[in-house]
């Protein structure tokens, strides 16, 4: 009889491109859900104790049999907090970036990365993740999610002014772009060290919603790939989501390092197939609020069967949000989504 196959074991054939037994489904991200549901906001998960934190966590995403368990996502912000800018967290959802860090080119001189390790929520994250990731026993992937390097500059910097130096000062966006790099990879590298091996750059601010074409291949790609350039030799799992409409730079995608492509729900799933297939593998599109949070469960299984269609045979695609979902999104309907996807052969 043939080895039955665990979690990680079936992402990594994903990831591969290789035959699974079933078809792979995940959530992404849903850490405010997943510590909502057990009434815990994000604030004050960071002053609980971190062995009662990893225990929510591990069995809000088991218990909705997630093939992927994500170590305290929702607190992408957290890193702009501990270089010194200031965040605002919300009563329910993420905290929010409500000032901008830097304000004239020389600023970014005065940051410095090495006061990540300092800050007490970081201390607070990592010490969860470490607890997390015995609790997993390498039984699944345990990913982070944080915001990638072009959305990070958009964060400390500002998004409009991100995107007006694009074309009056492209020098300075580079050198903001290759700091970005550096902190992604100083924040990424603490959670690697205890624990994480998946790595998922959320960049909604290089959305096709936002950049032209053009932009993002001359500045978000190359900040990419100089991620992916620098965890690859760490042995972790790589994944790119991109928030909104991409369906226009989806070719650019295959080769930057990334395993894993996670797309929302504006994204077409047929051509992600035509451009991918064979070659990376993707995710998505199940829309977070319409299907995930407002469908009953029998409209989530016919949304998930609608994606699978969609995605085509031959394999590499894993059933998965277009997004993180909102904390109020129904256990039942994620339940509903899992176990439709798993009932069909890989």
């Amino acid at each position: 009889m043939e080895k039955k196959l665990n979690s990680k074991e079936i992402i990594t054939r994903l990831l591969e491109l290789r035959e699974t037994p079933r078809q792979p489904v995940t959530l992404m991200s849903a850490g405010a859900w997943a510590l909502n549901s057990s009434g815990l906001s994000l604030e004050k998960a960071l002053s609980e104790d971190p062995e009662k934190v990893a225990e929510i966590l591990y069995r809000a995403y088991t218990g909705v049999d997630s093939d992927i368990i994500w170590a305290m996502s929702g607190y992408n912000n957290i890193v702009v907090g501990a270089v010194g800018g200031k965040i605002k967290f919300r009563l329910k959802g993420t905290p929010d970036v409500i000032e901008t860090l830097i304000k004239k080119d020389s600023d970014l001189d005065g940051i410095n990365i090495d006061k990540i390790a300092d800050d007490r929520r970081v201390q607070a994250l990592l010490e969860t993740t470490s607890i997390l990731a015995k609790k997993v026993n390498g039984q699944s992937y345990l990913a982070l999610t944080r915001w990638g390097p072009f959305t990070l500059a958009g964060l400390l910097y500002g998004a409009e002014n991100l995107m007006r130096d694009i074309y009056r000062n492209p020098g300075f966006v580079r050198r903001l772009l290759d700091f970005t790099v550096g902190l992604y990879l100083r924040y990424a590298g603490l959670y690697i060290d205890n624990g994480v091996d998946f790595v998922l750059l959320a960049e909604p601010t290089s959305s096709g919603d936002m950049i032209a074409r053009k932009h993002f291949e001359d500045f978000a790609l190359p900040a990419f790939r100089k991620v992916f350039d620098a965890l690859r030799p760490k042995g972790v799992r790589t994944a790119l989501h991109i928030c909104g409409n991409i369906n226009g730079v989806l070719d650019l995608l295959n080769g930057i390092g990334a395993e894993l492509v996670s797309v929302d729900y504006k994204v077409d799933l047929g051509r992600c197939r035509e451009v991918f297939g064979g070659k990376t593998a993707f995710a998505g599109n199940m829309n977070p609020v319409a299907v995930m949070q407002k469908e009953s469960p029998e409209g989530v299984e016919k949304a998930c069967l609608a994606c699978i269609a969609a995605a085509g045979a031959g394999g590499g695609y894993l059933v998965m949000p277009g997004c993180d979902i909102p904390p109020a999104t129904p256990a039942c309907n994620i339940k509903a989504m899992s176990a439709l996807a798993r009932r069909i052969s890989g």
